[in-house]
């Protein structure tokens, strides 16, 4: 899974410092899209430090001995913040689309542009205080943003969600989504409402997307997944009753039960949970 960097580490610590040399550093002039070198690459601090202030760098995480910063565009002072601003950068910069980083990169690349991502979402959507409007500061003793004004405190925001496999015997529930880019069949999934444990989640998403009902449900595993900011709890569950599908059209096209020899496993994905679970599932391991 994307989470899977071994032999790096990444490194959950807020040991925040000045960018040097070698560090690396990701600008996003848009939202999902960030600059990479022509050849795919992550700019190097040597590489732009002459074009912009010390100040506009952001500690960002370490993974082992390499440490990455953000290029908060907000902090450059007046003027554009459109991808046009950066052709003077070395390395023929082009933007990519953050979800062209699970497809065309390494899955440490993948991570890497994906966890940045998530936390210069949370740092752009939390620069005012929500309750007094105050411009926030960022903490010293931990990853947190704090209001000089009225002391609010904020902390970087994970949304969490549940995916879930759903068998009968030898046979597996997947659906494809309706309106989406995600043209293949995956599993049902859903975020976690307010109230609710991951268990109970599970027995809602299941039921309102595909209209059965679920028992036995047992937790598999857990995937940051940096794009919309979640955590993904994955559980299996086993069929409690009727298997008619009603499925629910506004958020899925497709419904359908695979026996297990012929459940559909992405080949070239080995970094989301769904392919996990799916393998797992076709290997008999559940």
């Amino acid at each position: 899974m994307i989470q899977d960097i071994y032999p790096y580490h990444y490194d959950v610590a807020y040991t925040p410092s000045s960018p040097s040399g070698p560090d690396f550093v990701y600008i996003f002039p848009e939202e999902n899209r960030v600059l990479l070198k022509s050849d795919g690459t992550t700019f190097r601090y040597k590489e732009v430090r002459e074009f912009f202030p010390q100040e506009c760098f952001r500690y960002l995480f370490r993974i082992s001995e390499r440490s990455f910063f953000w290029m908060d565009s907000e902090t450059r002072g007046p003027g554009s913040s459109s991808a046009a601003d950066y052709r003077s950068l070395p390395g023929n910069p082009v933007l990519v689309p953050l979800g062209n980083l699970r497809q065309e990169h390494t899955v440490l690349t993948a991570f890497e542009g994906y966890t940045a991502a998530h936390l210069i979402s949370w740092y752009r959507s939390s620069r005012f205080c929500g309750r007094c409007g105050t411009r926030m500061i960022d903490g010293s003793d931990e990853r947190k943003l704090v209001c000089p004004h009225c002391g609010n405190i904020l902390y970087p925001r994970i949304n969490p969600s549940v995916i879930v496999a759903v068998y009968d015997g030898d046979r597996l529930l997947m659906t494809r989504y309706a309106g989406r880019k995600v043209r293949w069949y995956v599993l049902v999934a859903g975020f976690i409402e307010i109230g609710e444990s991951a268990e109970d989640t599970v027995k809602r998403e299941v039921m309102e997307e595909t209209g059965v009902h679920v028992k036995n449900i047992r937790y598999f595993g857990s995937q940051p997944w940096g794009i919309p900011g979640n955590l993904t709890l994955g559980y299996t569950a086993q069929l409690d009753g009727s298997d008619a599908l009603t499925i629910q059209k506004d958020e899925l096209s497709d419904g359908k039960w695979f026996h297990r020899e012929d459940v559909p496993v992405r080949e070239n994905d080995d970094l989301s949970i769904t392919t996990a679970m799916v393998r797992a599932f076709k290997e008999g391991k559940f």
